[in-house]
């Protein structure tokens, strides 16, 4: 059986990964919703063209989305380890 300070350690290397991936995965949707205001002045008046900026601005709003749970997951560590703590 692990010992607290295991499960501490176990928390801790979580919540650092979390932390790391939604650094990540904020920068990657903020750069790919900066791609897509781009594409969208080029191809505008083009039906396909404007599906494909759609199809981007989901695919942002969705990496926002993990990146937004990544960082809630690294406060539930916080609390996790809080709590072990006492």
């Amino acid at each position: 059986m692990a010992s607290i300070q295991e499960i501490i350690n176990a928390a801790q290397s979580i919540k650092s990964t979390s932390e790391q991936l939604a650094t990540m995965t904020g920068s990657a949707a903020q750069s790919l919703q900066q791609q897509g205001s781009t594409i969208a002045n080029i191809v505008c008046g083009s039906r396909t063209g404007m599906e494909a900026v759609q199809a981007i601005s989901v695919a942002s709003r969705s990496l926002m989305n993990a990146a937004t749970s990544m960082q809630s997951l690294g406060r539930s560590c916080d609390s996790c380890i809080a709590n072990l703590s006492k």
